[in-house]
């Protein structure tokens, strides 16, 4: 009894007051509104350095949920095998209950049958008075094992009564522990979703600032370089975010035929734009800023490259996601360049950077001709600031 209660001890259901949570409880809970925190960034228009966070606590979540789902598991385990125990302790206490009871009814018949003169008439019957005090020895000796058989069966009924309530509350903690793992195994679940979630948007994110690499690579072959080294990184991150059998949500795109272009102050772009961007490219040299750069870019381009690194099949060129190519490369008409709607403003020979007079004054007054940044490229200017 002593051994069985200490194993059940060692498998507590435990758990803390809804009252009073534990800081095991509070940490868990600062986690997860962390995880759903990171899952709300603005993926588009975030930093790399603020992706990088995210993803962070993302995976974070995952592994801390993980962990608690295979923790629970092993104290589910530990308390399956408690229940088991505890049974088996039960059904050898009831073998043994069966036996003495059988021992008490055999005891019961012999005495039965002896009847209760036997000793009041054995010293009419011994021989002698040492055959007499012989069998009143072994008479008493009977009486006295008969008394025994009786307090074992006492406490063994006391033992099974003690071993059934035990072995209850050891399969109704064997359950609590079972319904625990699936509790984590839920939360685990969700982790994930939550970390695939940002992973879809990630990938917008990826297919994009890999299309502007292929764009500005005309322009800053090194910066175009450096742009796709990282989107790389993050596209192996994606990557390993994926479940088994997991695929993004993704559209069919392809080729942006028909557009309308326009060159003004040496950048082409959508003819429909032509005219705020010359006005623009006027308002700041009249500002004493001489602005260049690149604007529209042909799909025919980008279908090449896909080409090259993803494959030759249809799904390839315009379905693949970007992070599943080598190197990573944006599907076709994901670039606002496509549509002749963007543009990569030059100032002094050099892509503008967030540091220099340039960027100043378009950050003051390229809305008014309708063009807005994106704030992680500050030489990507668009009519949406995608």
């Amino acid at each position: 009894m002593l051994a069985l209660a200490g194993l059940l001890a060692a498998v507590p259901v435990g758990g803390a007051s809804a009252k009073e949570p534990t800081p095991e409880a509070q940490r868990r809970e600062l986690q997860k509104k962390r995880a759903r925190q990171a899952a709300e960034v603005d993926v588009l228009k975030a930093s790399d350095a603020e992706l990088e966070r995210a993803l962070d606590r993302l995976d974070a979540n995952v592994r801390a949920s993980e962990a608690r789902a295979a923790s629970a598991r092993q104290a589910a385990e530990a308390a399956a095998k408690a229940s088991e125990d505890a049974l088996v302790a039960e059904q050898r206490t009831a073998g043994e209950l069966d036996l003495l009871r059988s021992s008490m009814r055999q005891a019961a018949v012999a005495a039965y049958v002896r009847g209760p003169a036997q000793k009041t008439m054995a010293p009419l019957r011994a021989g002698s008075l040492a055959r007499m005090a012989t069998r009143q020895y072994l008479f008493d000796v009977a009486l006295g094992q008969g008394a025994d058989v009786a307090d074992r069966l006492r406490a063994t009924t006391e033992d099974l009564a003690a071993q059934r309530v035990a072995a209850e509350e050891a399969r109704a903690r064997a359950e609590a522990r079972r319904e625990e793992v699936d509790g984590e195994l839920r939360e685990v679940s969700r982790a994930l979703d939550l970390k695939e979630k940002v992973a879809d948007t990630v990938e917008q994110r990826l297919e994009r600032a890999l299309a502007e690499a292929d764009s500005l690579a005309a322009l800053d072959q090194q910066l175009a370089a450096e742009i796709s080294r990282r989107q790389a990184a993050l596209a192996a991150r994606v990557a390993s975010t994926r479940r088994a059998g997991a695929t993004a949500a993704r559209g069919t795109v392809g080729r942006i035929g028909g557009v309308a272009v326009t060159t003004v102050g040496g950048i082409t772009v959508a003819t429909r734009i032509a005219g705020q961007v010359e006005a623009l490219l006027a308002a700041a040299a009249a500002d004493g800023f001489a602005l260049g750069g690149s604007g529209y870019r042909s799909s025919d381009g980008q279908i090449a490259t896909r080409a090259a690194n993803c494959g030759s099949s249809d799904y390839d060129v315009y379905s693949k996601p970007a992070s599943s190519c080598r190197p990573p490369t944006a599907r076709p008409g994901q670039s606002m360049h496509e549509q002749g709607l963007a543009i990569d403003f030059t100032w002094n020979g050099a892509l503008i950077t967030s540091r220099n007079a340039a960027f100043q004054w378009l950050a003051r007054n390229a809305g008014r001709f309708g063009l807005s940044n994106l704030p992680a490229e500050p030489w990507h200017w668009s009519t949406n600031g995608n």
